[in-house]
């Protein structure tokens, strides 16, 4: 099991990083493997069919909770 202990911000950094490279066209993130494996083991990303990385929806779910105006953030 891949465990990492994200410091604050860190997870929506990867998750946003993830995110952006997933649509056509962008260079494919450059997540490091300690990292990537950690966000696989709590099913925030996943590979798609061509092997690049891709957020899902839980991935979504906790990137919105990053955001500054996220409603457990007020």
């Amino acid at each position: 099991m891949a465990l990492h202990r994200f410091q604050k911000g860190e997870l929506g950094h990867w998750l946003r990083l993830v995110s952006d490279s997933a649509e056509a066209g962008t260079a494919e993130a450059d997540v490091p493997k300690h990292v990537a494996e950690a966000l696989v083991t709590l099913r925030c990303i996943q590979a798609g069919e061509d092997g690049r990385w891709m957020i899902t929806e839980k991935g979504k779910l906790a990137l919105r909770m990053e955001e500054p105006g996220a409603i457990h953030v007020r």
